[in-house]
């Protein structure tokens, strides 16, 4: 056996990584908050959003437009900008303190489940080194705000399912709440997350040994329902509003299309086994999700008394009632499921799933084998992330990765008192005009948005700044000023 000192060096060893690495990924998400070009939904945000109270949008169906108002979000979007000025780092920054939320509760779960240190950095990896969810810190969403809130009331979640502590069901509750908040698809993680609260008082109840039953449970069932009430009354108008906007309809099909998609968008247009490279890994994702989920079950019922068979068991468990309630939505609200974007809430739990399965393994069966795959796990989530890495595009807002540098190359190559109006295919249009309005320029005089009919009977403007694959709908009327990325053209209108 080990002394204690050398497995204290181990894991101050272990948090050194974890500090380093934390420190390196902060780093990187900061430095695509300040250079990536604004995105259309971030810019209709500021412009739609960010000007009004919030507190008005509890009741109030003018605020919701669209669903690009992610009530915390936008809230503290305005407080950064007021505090600090407008850029797009100011704007983002609301997301990059979800990103610091996001690290330091997953490094406090992976530190306490951990006896390993391989085991622990796999975890970490797993945990925060999915390219996909990482481009949500970087990002003016809610949805990188509300994965870091998620990730608290989870670690929370799963201490209060080790020592019943209503203080620590508390804060389980406080971080789903601010979830919910910063994003209403983190509603699916609520119902999840009391699901299995309500579970676990159950099993307390009858399986534990306890000099107050009665007023204990009752102490622990109100948690959720005062909670859940109070969730109730604020968002209840708010989502009605949307939904009869038909907000909802976004998503995939069928459960199936969000899985891959989710796989899919994870792996970021890598092709490590191409043509089959999505198929492969969604095989060896359900293989992984499918051993963790039997070995966490049957875990639970051989060990109901241990502290750690119980963890795995919780967080499973989450995953599993994550699907439910997708299918549930699907069938009975006609919610559709969950996909690009809206699906980064889904990945952590495969992360969590696959390390809690790694940790229990080690613990009750072959650790050299078990070490072996955490190592094999480590290299490929560096490798992946390398292979990834990207201070210039965001995936689901591609196409404005050159936005900024096309108004600015307007405004570096127009005559000193020229005037001119410039026409963009609408998705540009936001973007656009946060950066006509951002860098003070009177030399761009219009930003008119077009759909593709208006291009062929309309030569109005001076420019025009179309989709790659739009250039032969306005190459009669217009010449080619200037390629940007693989995605924007700008055009001259003929003299």
């Amino acid at each position: 056996m080990l002394p204690n000192n050398f497995n204290s060096k181990i894991f101050r060893f272990q948090d050194v990584i974890f500090f380093i690495l934390a420190f390196g990924l902060i780093i990187y998400t900061s430095s695509r908050a300040t250079f990536l070009s604004l995105t259309c939904d971030e810019a209709s945000t500021y412009f739609s959003h960010v000007p009004n109270s919030i507190w008005t949008c509890f009741f109030s169906e003018s605020c919701w437009t669209d669903a690009n108002n992610h009530l915390l979000n936008t809230f503290l979007m305005q407080v950064s900008t007021s505090a600090f000025g407008v850029s797009e780092w100011t704007l983002r920054l609301p997301n990059l303190l979800g990103h610091l939320i996001y690290l330091i509760f997953s490094i406090l779960l992976v530190r306490r489940y951990s006896n390993n240190l391989w085991i622990g950095i796999a975890g970490f990896c797993l945990l925060n080194l999915n390219p996909f969810l990482m481009e949500f810190f970087s990002l003016a969403r809610g949805y990188g705000l509300g994965v870091g809130w998620m990730m608290m009331s989870i670690y929370f979640l799963f201490r209060w399912v080790e020592s019943g502590k209503l203080s620590l069901g508390m804060y389980c509750y406080g971080g789903a709440f601010l979830a919910v908040l910063s994003n209403f698809i983190f509603l699916n993680y609520w119902a999840s997350a009391t699901a299995i609260f309500i579970f676990f008082i159950l099993e307390k109840q009858f399986f534990v040994k306890n000099e107050k039953p009665k007023s204990n449970f009752l102490q622990s069932i109100g948690l959720p329902v005062l909670f859940s009430f109070t969730l109730f009354f604020l968002i209840k108008n708010p989502i009605q509003f949307l939904q009869s906007k038909g907000e909802f309809v976004y998503g995939a099909e069928g459960l199936a299309e969000s899985f891959v998609g989710m796989i899919r968008a994870s792996l970021m247009s890598q092709g490590y086994f191409n043509p089959n490279t999505t198929t492969i890994f969604v095989f060896i994702s359900l293989c992984l999700l499918s051993f963790s989920i039997f070995f966490g079950v049957s875990y639970f019922f051989k060990k109901r008394n241990n502290s750690f068979s119980k963890i795995h068991f919780a967080g499973i468990s989450l995953m599993v009632l994550m699907v439910l309630a997708m299918v549930v939505q699907y069938y009975l609200l006609e919610v559709k499921y969950l996909i690009g974007r809206k699906s980064t809430m889904l990945i952590p739990f495969f992360g969590l799933s696959v390390y809690l399965f790694l940790a229990s393994l080690f613990r009750e069966k072959s650790k050299s084998w078990t070490i072996g795959f955490a190592l094999l796990i480590t290299v490929f989530s560096f490798n992946h992330f390398y292979r990834t890495f990207d201070l210039k595009e965001t995936v689901e807002w591609d196409y404005d990765a050159y936005t900024k540098d096309m108004i600015q190359y307007l405004e570096e190559n127009l005559e000193e008192n020229q005037e001119i109006d410039l026409g963009v295919f609408w998705i540009y249009g936001p973007a656009s005009e946060f950066y006509k309005e951002y860098f003070l320029i009177k030399k761009i005089g219009e930003v008119v948005r077009l759909d593709e009919e208006d291009f062929e009977k309309n030569d109005a403007f001076d420019f025009i700044y179309v989709r790659r694959d739009q250039v032969d709908l306005v190459k009669d009327k217009y010449v080619l000023e200037k390629e940007f990325g693989t995605t924007g053209v700008l055009f001259k209108k003929k003299k």
